[in-house]
């Protein structure tokens, strides 16, 4: 999807939202979900044991589904990060993913937009996952992700920028760096990933760093966010310390439980939500190593735990 298509698409949906309003003032439908509703053509799912509930208005809600696969639901917008959700299986790149996820595609609900930190690796894009992006409008993600799946991917490159048009404003995307492994190292096509950084008025700003494992390049990221955009207010850090015999000798692909704490002091946001130690066979740590790393740096009060099964949990 090219930018003026992207834009053209979002802005036929806040005005579909906005004659949803309109009926809701004639007495109609009454509900902020309901333009939501309207916008995405067909009704949203009612909510489940174990499925996706729409934030409420204004709200800013975080649900994790399973490794990677978490939904931020902020700014009157339902993003998708890294979608996977096949069933626990083996797969020919050697990856095993251990453990099902909170909850199907089938209770997914409408998601506005995939936020696509790379394609390449089972992990982040499963079979499943891989289906599920045709049914979404937006996806986002890096130049080789555009040509590996398609126009319907939008490329982007370290610091382009896309804008999602919501009910409630605007989002503005901003690609950032991320190195999937230690630094100096080029993994060259394999090693592609990026980073995002949400933004704009009425936005809290919040960082997704993908599978980058470097602090350095966290760093970077956010001295450039403070100083353009302003302070940090939410970082989702892929943990994990994912690691592979068959890539750099066993070197830590994602940020480990340390450096992890590293970034989040150094970055200073508001607080810190944690994703991608679970389901998969290739982390060597987890949550408790992480929560034992943000204690050793002071910053313990700065993590949040999301619940395993699915449940979202009010960010702000």
């Amino acid at each position: 999807m090219n930018r003026s298509t992207f834009l053209r698409a979002a802005s036929a949906a806040v005005a579909t939202a906005a004659s949803v309003a309109l009926l809701a003032a004639c007495g109609g439908e009454d509900s902020a979900d309901g333009g939501d509703k309207a916008a995405a053509g067909t009704a949203e799912p009612k909510a489940a044991a174990g499925s996706a509930s729409p934030a409420a208005a204004g709200g800013f809600t975080a649900t994790h589904v399973g490794g990677p696969t978490t939904i931020l639901e902020i700014a009157g917008a339902r993003l998708l990060l890294d979608p996977t959700f096949d069933q626990p299986k083996k797969y020919k790149s050697g990856l095993e993913k251990t453990q099902a996820p909170a909850f199907g595609p089938d209770r997914l609900g409408k998601i506005d937009a995939v936020l696509l930190s790379h394609d390449q690796h089972d992990d982040n894009l499963d079979d499943a996952g891989r289906e599920l992006l045709k049914d979404v409008p937006v996806v986002l993600s890096t130049p080789g992700a555009h040509k590996r799946l398609g126009d319907h991917v939008t490329g982007m490159k370290n610091w382009q920028t896309e804008e999602l048009k919501t009910a409630r404003g605007t989002i503005v995307v901003t690609a950032v760096p991320a190195l999937h492994g230690p630094d100096g190292v080029d993994r060259g096509a394999d090693g592609e990933v990026t980073g995002f950084v949400l933004s704009g008025e009425g936005v809290p700003t919040t960082y997704i760093s993908g599978d980058n494992a470097s602090v350095k390049v966290a760093k970077q990221v956010g001295d450039r966010v403070k100083k353009e955009i302003g302070p940090i207010d939410t970082a989702v850090l892929f943990a994990g310390a994912a690691r592979t015999p068959a890539i750099l000798d066993n070197a830590p692909l994602t940020l480990t439980s340390k450096n992890a704490a590293l970034v989040a002091k150094d970055l200073a946001p508001r607080r810190v939500v944690a994703v991608h130690t679970d389901s998969w066979n290739i982390y060597s740590e987890d949550m408790k190593s992480l929560e034992k790393a943000f204690q050793d740096q002071g910053i313990a009060d700065k993590l949040v735990s999301l619940e395993p099964n699915g449940t979202p949990k009010k960010l702000s």
